[in-house]
C-alpha cells in the first residue's frame, strides 16, 4: 500500500465498517412507520450519533432526511480535516456536490409546494464550512419562490446561468437536478486533471468518467422521452467530458428519432446497456444508474484503497446508503409492500 495514502485508507475502512448491512436493510423494510425506522437507525453504529437526542415519536420525515444528510456532511469535514493540503485541493470539489444537493432540495420545495423543514437541526461543522466556502446567497435561496429567485441567489456561481436556462426551457425538477449534477461533474473533472497525474488520474477518470457518460445518456433519454427537445438543445447541455463515449457517438445518439430508437442504439454503441433495463414502468432510469454506480464505487473502494479516489468512492457509497434510507422511508410512509420498496433500493 502507498505510504502516502495508508492512513487515509485505514480511516476510510473504519468509517465503512459502520455502514448498514443486508440484515439492517431487511429490518428497515419490515418497519411500519417513520417512527420505527428512526428508532432502528438510532440504535445502529452508523447513525446513533447523527440521531442522538432525537425524539423519534414526533420526528418529521423531512427532518430525519436533513439530519441524515448532515451525517455525510460531517463525515466529509472529518475527511477534509484529516488529509494534507495537496489532497484537500481536490477533495474540496466534493463540496460542489453538497452545493448542488442544497440547491436541489430548495428547488424541490418550489415545485412540490412543500413547506421548508426548518426544524431545530444542529448543522454542526459543515454549516460553518459551507458558509465560508460557498458563493450561493443562502438567505435569498432559502426564501426563493421561483427559479428566477434561485438564479439570483446563484448569480456569483457556476449555477446562475444554468438555472436561467432551465427556466427558459420550462424544465421540471428532475431535469434541473440532472443539469446541476452535470455541471458538478464537469467542474470536478477539470479540477482532477489539474491536480492528479499517473495512476491516480486514471483511477479518477474511471470513477467520474463512467458517471459523466451515464449522465449524458440519461439527459438524452429524458430530452427525447419527456420534452421532445431539438437535437441542438440536447447536445448543447451535455457534459463536455469524453470517457468511453466519443463525440461522434454522442452526436449519433442525440440525432436518433425518438426515445425508443435512442435506447436501441445506445445498447449497441455504449457499454451502458444495463442503464435501460426495466424502463417499462417497473424501474426508473435513475435507479438503474444508482445500481451501476454503486457497484463501480464499491469495486474502486475495495480494490484501490491506496488512492484519493477511494475517498470519493466512499462518499458515493454513503450517498447511495442515504438514498436507500430515504426510498424505504418514503415507501413505508405511502404504505407500499416490502417487495415494491425493495425493487427501488439501489444495491
Amino acid at each position: 500500500m502507498s505510504k502516502e495514502y495508508s492512513a487515509l485508507a485505514a480511516k476510510l475502512k473504519a468509517m465503512y465498517s459502520r455502514f448498514l448491512t443486508d440484515k439492517d436493510y431487511e429490518e428497515l423494510l419490515s418497519k411500519k412507520s417513520v417512527i420505527e425506522i428512526c428508532a432502528y437507525l438510532k440504535a445502529t453504529d452508523g447513525y446513533s450519533d447523527a440521531l442522538e437526542g432525537v425524539n423519534e415519536l414526533n420526528i418529521h420525515r423531512g427532518t430525519m432526511e436533513l439530519m441524515l444528510e448532515q451525517d455525510i456532511m460531517d463525515e466529509y469535514v472529518r475527511l477534509y480535516s484529516f488529509v494534507d493540503k495537496s489532497k484537500r485541493d481536490l477533495l474540496r470539489f466534493w463540496f460542489v456536490g453538497r452545493e448542488v444537493e442544497f440547491l436541489k432540495r430548495e428547488i424541490r420545495y418550489i415545485y412540490t409546494h412543500e413547506e421548508r423543514d426548518e426544524g431545530e437541526i444542529n448543522q454542526g461543522k459543515f454549516e460553518a464550512f459551507f458558509e465560508t466556502h460557498t458563493k450561493i446567497n443562502r438567505s435569498v435561496m432559502l426564501s426563493a419562490s421561483s427559479l428566477a429567485d434561485c438564479a439570483e441567489a446563484c448569480a456569483q456561481t457556476p449555477y446562475g446561468e444554468l438555472l436561467r436556462r432551465a427556466e427558459n426551457l420550462g424544465l421540471d425538477f428532475f431535469a434541473i437536478g440532472m443539469m446541476l449534477d452535470c455541471r458538478r461533474y464537469e467542474l470536478i473533472w477539470k479540477a482532477a486533471h489539474k491536480r492528479l497525474k499517473g495512476e491516480q488520474i486514471k483511477l479518477f477518470e474511471n470513477l467520474i468518467g463512467a458517471k459523466t457518460d451515464m449522465y449524458n445518456l440519461m439527459w438524452i433519454y429524458r430530452g427525447k422521452k419527456y420534452y421532445g427537445f431539438d437535437s441542438d438543445i440536447i447536445f448543447a447541455n451535455l457534459i463536455p467530458v469524453i470517457h468511453r463515449i466519443d463525440n461522434e457517438t454522442l452526436k449519433t445518439l442525440v440525432n436518433t428519432q425518438d426515445a425508443d430508437a435512442f435506447i436501441s442504439l445506445a445498447k449497441q454503441l455504449t457499454p451502458y446497456g444495463e442503464l435501460f433495463e426495466k424502463l417499462d414502468g417497473s424501474r426508473f432510469i435513475e435507479e438503474n444508474f444508482r445500481r451501476i454506480y454503486y457497484r463501480l464505487s464499491k469495486r474502486m473502494f475495495v480494490n484501490h484503497s491506496e488512492s484519493l479516489v477511494a475517498a470519493f468512492a466512499y462518499l458515493n457509497l454513503k450517498e447511495v446508503e442515504l438514498n436507500n434510507i430515504t426510498t424505504i422511508t418514503e415507501g413505508v410512509r405511502y404504505g407500499l409492500n416490502n417487495e415494491a420498496i425493495r425493487a427501488h433500493v439501489g444495491l
